[in-house]
């Protein structure tokens, strides 16, 4: 049986790389077709995704809220803490790695989108590799 936060985690992490990979497919291929493409088309592609990817979050948040409710409440312990810390920490070095990145190096060689898209990509990435720290945690017990 899996806990709710690795359940959250496992649909989360999926939801990141689906909804980021039709996302950044979308913009790769869009690229091709026009190069330069229209600041209303790419708010909009992106605005697309990330309303996407809240209401999977809200409505996976309320599933497992309803769940939980009538399972009766499991209480939070110090294992379910470590594995949070845990997975914060590396996930913070992760973002700060691609952060790092994009500030200093991506203003001097890239043009404004693809520092946003640098940017959001290393705030998937550190989001994904969160959700995996979190179900490795709890897989390996």
């Amino acid at each position: 049986m899996m806990l709710p936060k690795e359940r959250f985690a496992w649909v989360w992490m999926t939801a990141l790389v689906i909804v980021f990979g039709l996302y950044f497919a979308w913009i790769q291929a869009r690229h091709y077709v026009q190069p330069d493409p229209t600041f209303l088309a790419q708010i909009g592609a992106l605005a697309i995704a990330l309303s996407t990817l809240a209401v999977i979050a809200l409505a996976t948040h309320l599933y497992f809220r309803l769940r939980r409710s009538e399972d009766g409440e499991i209480q939070e312990d110090e294992r379910d803490r470590a594995i949070e810390l845990r997975a914060t920490t590396i996930a913070y070095y992760v973002l700060m790695a691609g952060i790092c990145y994009v500030g200093c190096y991506l203003p001097f060689t890239e043009t404004r989108w693809n520092i946003v898209h640098a940017a959001l990509q290393s705030i998937a990435i550190a989001e994904i590799v969160k959700c995996v720290v979190i179900v490795r945690g709890y897989r390996k017990g």
